[in-house]
């Protein structure tokens, strides 16, 4: 069995600058601490990205958009405040789009190579016509929708671990019943960008395949386990989708500085391994992981390092970078976390077999 790990420095210029969340040494942080944990295992290889193309991005982006970030990198511009352009980052995001979509193509051929992980990735707040959220072109989006137009697949599930709700992805695909999106993420009543509430299932020919699972302030672990056996499993079983891609990073972590949840890493190591097994049981195993996000440096590279150890059962020793608080968080907000799957269930049960 190998593994793909997409991996270029260019990507050290998807960058935001000084005093913002978003710095490109996350990059650096994390390769250093792979290769140092498991660069030496043969079942891994590494590949450059490749630049995204203007036809695929136009996948998702229409070209006044696309036309409108080059421009506004030049010069600097800021029409999102979250998202001050610079005139690396226009590329920079293509490198990352590129990637995603090699991650995605590298687990569709005949050999070994079942998991491919895309660094960088999960570029999950911009939408079709406006960046937003530290994001500039969204990279799940393009990635499956080159699946669908060019693969022939015709149904993908993407599951969203993130801190954050992906409601760039959620809104590209609100009437796509060719996309399965479950977003497991903290109550966007707590936290931006506002979307991803429970009864947000889709319009159209995609209602129903739009699964938000809205996670109280500090849950923690077991919380992350109860939505992907509950929920995200019996889903995919269901669907039955040709791929699995996953996008998320280390903000879901208790000592995130932007999120509220409270995940360990024992937590990214199990939602690694719950996509493992739903791969490795329904689509041949083919899983693409799409990893960018986190906003604590000392822990982004232990967690991430922790979702692929998850992902490919390749065991690695991970210690906790940050003391955990006093106190068993594991079982943090375990009842609210119940009460919201039981929501979950009833608003999609008209959809499927929950």
């Amino acid at each position: 069995m190998g593994f793909i790990i997409i991996y270029g420095d260019g990507l050290k210029g998807y960058d935001f600058g000084p005093g913002h969340p978003f710095r490109g040494d996350r990059f650096e942080a994390f390769i250093t601490l792979f290769r140092e944990r498991m660069g030496g295992n043969p079942a891994f290889r590494i590949l450059e990205p490749r630049h995204a193309r203007d036809e695929e991005l136009s996948l998702v982006h229409d070209g006044e958009y696309i036309a409108r970030l080059i421009e506004g990198c030049r010069r600097y511009a800021v029409y999102d405040p979250d998202t001050p352009l610079h005139p690396s980052l226009e590329s920079a995001a293509r490198l990352i789009v590129g990637g995603s979509i090699m991650a995605c193509e590298a687990v569709l051929g005949g050999g070994d190579d079942r998991k491919a992980f895309g660094i960088g990735g999960g570029l999950h707040h911009a939408k079709r016509n406006r960046e937003a959220g530290f994001c500039l072109y969204n990279d799940v989006a393009v990635s499956a929708l080159k699946l669908i137009r060019e693969h022939g697949f015709k149904r993908i599930l993407i599951l969203d671990t993130d801190v954050h709700a992906g409601d760039g992805t959620a809104e590209i695909f609100y009437r796509d019943p060719r996309v399965l999106l479950i977003d497991i993420h903290q109550d966007p009543s707590t936290i931006y960008p506002g979307r991803g509430f429970i009864e947000e299932v889709g319009e159209g020919e995609g209602e129903g395949f739009t699964v938000n699972v809205p996670l109280p302030p500090g849950a923690s672990d077991e919380s992350y386990r109860l939505a992907l056996e509950e929920l995200f499993q019996p889903l995919a079983e269901e669907y039955k989708p040709e791929i699995i891609i996953r996008n998320g990073g280390s903000d879901p972590h208790f000592a995130d500085l932007l999120g509220g949840l409270k995940l360990t890493l024992e937590g990214f190591k199990l939602i690694g391994e719950e996509t493992r097994i739903a791969a490795d049981k329904i689509c041949h195993g083919r899983l693409v992981s799409l990893i960018g996000s986190g906003y604590n440096r000392k822990v982004l590279p232990y967690a991430w390092l922790a979702l692929i150890s998850g992902a490919t059962g390749v065991e690695v020793e991970l210690e906790e970078p940050i003391p955990k608080p006093s106190g068993e968080i594991r079982l943090s907000r375990l009842n609210e976390t119940l009460r919201i799957i039981r929501e979950v269930k009833k608003k999609i049960r008209n959809y499927w077999r929950l």
